[in-house]
């Protein structure tokens, strides 16, 4: 018998990359073969920001119970209205396999005992994400019986987990930028600063408020990307001509990347995910909290793409190939088919 696979994917309607990358996963097994479905708590619901028309499937008790293992306090009037609502659930198959996010924790094995598990672990950082010290491993999803393999987005992530965890599997996969999108072209490039305030904001603030009070960038623009659609993201990239890396303990980061596959010199923190594509041939890696490198980079980049330096468009041009060979949507509909195969072979 076929095996459903079910991918839990919160309604937040905040842009998160994360996002995009499990409705991702869903269509590409679908294309080839496999049965998938996103989950979803609210009926209807489904994430606008980026195109799609990914299958999905709408089941409030299995959130209900995820509310239960997070401690998450609700009224009781609450309790009861999520109660009568679950009556509408779309059904899942106890035979398919569950498709859990790192972010709800270790002890997520407690969800939905009798179905098979898979973490999708887009951040080995989140791995004991709402957890204190650890008492006994027994509830840890990692080791339960029912856990078949991770999947993460980065050889950091693989480490991380095939190091705590050395009896399970662990699936690397290669993540896509749609270069349709993100695509180096340099007449479009302005006098514009990308970068992306979610992350280390104190820092962000820092290093404009000291390049403002240097004032050696003249008529340089710094261009916010927060709460933008994935084409909005995809329009301020092509047009910038750098982008501030503000990556942080990161399973991969995948900003700087697609600002590298846009042509834009990317200066900042690879936040250890980004380290595998933080070439220093076309890349400017600074450690991080080192803000007064970062703002010295920032000016010195500046400078030369006001000159026109050869060598500095060199670099762009060899940031986006890069990008574009290693990072592509051919290769990750490869490693994604090639590793659910396998979990699937092994179970």
């Amino acid at each position: 018998m076929e095996k459903k696979i079910y991918f839990i994917c919160t309604d937040n309607k905040e842009p998160i990359g994360g996002v995009k990358q499990l409705y991702r996963q869903v269509d590409i097994l679908n294309k080839n073969g496999f049965t998938a479905f996103i989950i979803h708590r609210k009926k209807g619901f489904r994430h606008k920001w980026f195109k799609n028309e990914t299958k999905i499937i709408y089941n409030r008790s299995i959130y209900n119970t995820i509310d239960k293992i997070l401690k998450k306090k609700q009224k009781p009037f609450k309790l009861f209205k999520n109660y009568l609502r679950t009556k509408n659930d779309d059904p899942i198959d106890d035979n398919g396999i569950l498709v859990i996010p790192e972010i709800y924790g270790p002890y997520i094995s407690a969800l939905n005992k009798n179905i098979e598990k898979v973490i999708f672990n887009q951040n080995c950082y989140y791995t004991f994400n709402k957890c204190d010290i650890i008492e006994s491993k027994k509830e840890v999803i990692y080791l339960d019986e029912k856990f078949l393999a991770s999947i993460v987005v980065s050889e950091d992530s693989k480490k991380y987990l095939e190091y705590t965890f050395p009896k399970s599997t662990t699936h690397r996969v290669h993540l896509g930028i749609n270069t349709n999108k993100f695509n180096y072209n340099n007449t479009l490039k302005k006098k514009q600063i990308a970068f992306m305030p979610r992350k280390l904001e104190d820092d962000i603030i820092q290093i404009i408020n000291i390049l403002r009070i240097r004032d050696n960038l003249k008529n340089w623009n710094f261009v916010p990307i927060d709460n933008k659609t994935e084409d909005e993201v995809a329009t301020i990239l092509n047009e910038s001509s750098i982008f501030l890396s503000l990556n942080h303990k990161e399973g991969f980061g995948l900003p700087p990347a697609e600002a590298m596959a846009s042509g834009c010199i990317v200066i900042g923190y690879a936040g250890q995910g980004g380290k595998e594509y933080f070439n220093p041939n076309f890349s400017f890696k600074i450690d991080e909290g080192n803000i007064i490198d970062f703002v010295d980079k920032i000016e010195e980049i500046s400078l030369k793409l006001e000159k026109n330096d050869p060598e500095i468009l060199k670099i762009t041009q060899s940031a986006s190939d890069y990008i574009s060979n290693n990072y592509n949507l051919k290769k990750e509909e490869e490693s994604i088919v090639l590793t659910w195969k396998k979990i699937l072979k092994s179970n």
